[in-house]
């Protein structure tokens, strides 16, 4: 069996997916059930098996985060221009559709209504400008909201002007509400 200090860069790494937003070496701390410094140890661990392969660990002060290699952000490119300039997808008029009946909303929420990891989604609706990423509050990962840009493109003045606009955000809420007790990342 493998010794939960053998298993941490394996840990850190999940959590890196997971969260696909910077985390603090303490919040990695918290959740790997370790200390600050067992967090750095294994990131050099994660650094040195990363380095023949499509990831990266970008450490910038106390963040972390997982990015692409550099030999690679050409192909990354490709993905992130096709996704930007093309038609919506089926999971960015998901999110879009989420954040635009229950805002401001937290990527976790976003996550929970949708069932799979909004990180991309969110990402790619925001460099698209349809909807902005507010500061975190207090302990809280960060909220989405649609622009103003959004709402022009929609030709309207109020998100009541959206179709079922009461009784959609209120199953959202309820479904919300309902969601077991969870941290945002």
């Amino acid at each position: 069996m493998i010794s939960p200090k053998e298993q941490l860069p394996s840990i850190i790494e999940a959590l890196l997916f997971v969260a696909g937003e910077p985390l603090s070496i303490s919040m990695l701390a918290k959740h790997a059930g370790c200390s600050a410094g067992e967090v750095k140890e294994a990131i050099v661990s994660l650094e040195k098996i990363f380095q023949t392969r499509g990831i990266r660990i970008l450490q910038k002060d106390e963040l972390v985060s997982l990015v692409t290699a550099a030999h690679l952000a050409s192909y990354a490119e490709q993905l992130i221009k096709e996704e930007l300039l093309g038609d919506l997808s089926k999971a960015g008029l998901e999110t879009l559709t989420i954040i635009a009946y229950h805002h401001p909303i937290t990527r976790a929420d976003v996550d929970y209504i949708r069932g799979v990891n909004s990180s991309f989604t969110l990402r790619s609706l925001t460099q698209r400008g349809l909807v902005e990423r507010l500061s975190a509050e207090s302990g809280r990962g960060y909220r989405y909201q649609p622009t103003i840009e959004f709402m022009k493109f929609l030709g309207i003045t109020s998100f009541t002007e959206l179709p079922e606009f009461e009784t959609v955000q209120k199953e959202l809420t309820r479904g919300i509400e309902q969601a077991p007790q969870k941290e945002s990342y």
